[in-house]
């Protein structure tokens, strides 16, 4: 289990690191194309988020939970499966976005001559299902190497697509869509020449696994696919439902900021990338304990760590939006910053997820996701018919602090792992850290943001490494 700490620990920090370039082309794309556009882009991704959710067929979860106790050989003839697996939906949605772009554009409120974005986001999607197996299955074998590569990979895909289309711009490339077509187009091509040569010497996997095996990585994961459209609702909605109720402009600035927010969920890469195969293992082991454990002191970790990122977004969240979007998007840093605590609140709590899969009652998490669909929708509706778009990241917080006290509640019928006693106090010590710091600071000079945030850096990070020091050595008295 130290290894396991050491491996948690090396992943996290790349996660971190090759996840801050991806703010900066988000933003420069936003830039590049505008407010309206990049309003119907958001629509346009966030159907991209449902063709990744139908085509992957659950099966980067059934990599996470079988793929531990597999030799090398088994293991590898998973993944491959899995790749041929999923080529067939994702033809046939590709097949099915072409023929009905326009009904599909008009439902989501995509702008008339932009509907040829809409089978564009399928094949993003394919390169998104590669990234969701590949990234379940080197977490599975904790090849922490690969892993990293990985990480480094994607990241280096995504800065390469976004330099050379909205950068360079080359000459022939005029206007909005012909530039996110060459950048999808520059994505999917550059993950199809880089990642095979991360899975060089992977155990082969040139066999196929047999039909038990086959069966059972689908059985596990299609009942998933409900569960992940759920989420997916939940994750999405606010643009979807916004769509309709305000200028694509309005929305453009919405999703910029939500778009940002969402990298947030990075920080629970970070703490907790390898936490539901050792959890799997040690609870097939029947060391509910050493779960316990495991679970508490990544919840722990991650409140200190989110706590520091609060604090640093509050004194920095308008200067980010404008160095990233620019002036035509900084009313988004509202938004932003009280999604990104949305976001942390959900990463804290998510981990409760994990005991459906460790009891294997996945069949619980569609249930729990579709009432969060619900509740999340509805309150959306609301706000839209009766304020303005600027009520809806609380709409979202509101949703979210809802069904996670719901999915905490359920999940402890299962399987008892309280949270620790202090957590509460903690989360709320966040919060009203980062309403002081972003109602107090906005006259602030520079030198003192930047003296402040080196300072709130240390600090939390001094915790952070010698709470994880702590834990590599303390877990060998639970295993």
């Amino acid at each position: 289990m130290t290894r396991f700490f050491h491996y948690n620990a090396a992943i996290g920090l790349a996660e971190i690191v090759c996840r801050l370039p991806l703010v900066f082309t988000v933003g420069y794309l936003a830039r590049s194309v505008g407010t309206e556009i990049f309003g119907n882009w958001a629509l346009v991704l966030a159907f991209q988020v449902f063709v990744v959710g139908v085509a992957g067929l659950g099966l980067s979860s059934s990599l996470s939970r079988f793929v531990p106790a597999s030799n090398s050989q088994e293991a590898a003839g998973s993944l491959r499966f899995a790749f041929v697996a999923t080529l067939a939906p994702l033809f046939a949605l590709g097949t099915l976005a072409v023929l009905f772009r326009a009904p599909i554009g008009q439902l989501l409120g995509v702008k008339a001559d932009l509907y040829w974005l809409i089978p564009l986001a399928v094949l993003l999607a394919s390169g998104s299902v590669t990234d969701g197996l590949l990234d379940a299955y080197f977490k599975a074998r904790m090849t922490v190497g690969r892993q990293i590569i990985f990480v480094i990979s994607r990241t280096f895909v995504e800065v390469l697509a976004v330099g050379w289309v909205f950068v360079l711009t080359p000459p022939f490339l005029k206007g909005p869509m012909s530039l996110l077509t060459a950048y999808v187009a520059s994505v999917v091509i550059a993950k199809m020449l880089i990642y095979p040569w991360i899975l060089v010497g992977m155990g082969g996997g040139r066999i196929l696994p047999d039909q038990i095996r086959r069966r059972e990585l689908l059985f596990y994961g299609l009942p998933m696919v409900p569960s992940v459209l759920a989420f997916w609702l939940v994750s999405q909605s606010d643009r979807l439902v916004f769509s309709h109720f305000v200028s694509k402009s309005e929305l453009g600035v919405y999703a910029f900021g939500a778009s940002l927010a969402a990298y947030m969920v990075f920080l629970g890469y970070a703490v907790y990338p390898l936490l539901l195969p050792a959890a799997s293992k040690l609870h097939d082991e029947g060391n509910n304990a050493a779960v316990s454990f495991l679970f508490k002191d990544a919840q722990n970790v991650f409140v200190h760590l989110w706590g520091g990122a609060m604090a640093c977004l509050a004194l920095w969240s308008h200067q980010l939006i404008i160095w990233t979007g620019g002036h035509a998007f900084a009313g988004a840093a509202p938004i932003f910053l009280i999604l990104c605590f949305a976001s942390g609140l959900e990463q804290l709590m998510g981990i409760y997820q994990y005991i459906f899969h460790l009891v294997k009652r996945t069949d619980l998490i569609l249930w729990l996701n579709l009432a969060y669909a619900g509740t999340m929708v509805v309150a959306l509706a609301i706000v839209g018919a009766t304020s303005d778009i600027s009520w809806a990241p609380w709409a979202v917080l509101s949703a979210t602090i809802i069904f996670n006290f719901v999915r905490y509640a359920v999940a402890l019928k299962y399987l008892s792992i309280p949270v620790a006693q202090t957590l509460s106090a903690k989360i709320a010590a966040v919060a009203i850290l980062t309403v002081i710091l972003a109602r107090y600071t906005a006259d602030w000079s520079e030198i003192l943001r930047v003296g402040v945030t080196i300072l709130v850096t240390i600090c939390f990070a001094t915790y952070v490494l010698k709470r994880k020091a702590n834990s590599a050595t303390s877990v060998v008295s639970w295993t």
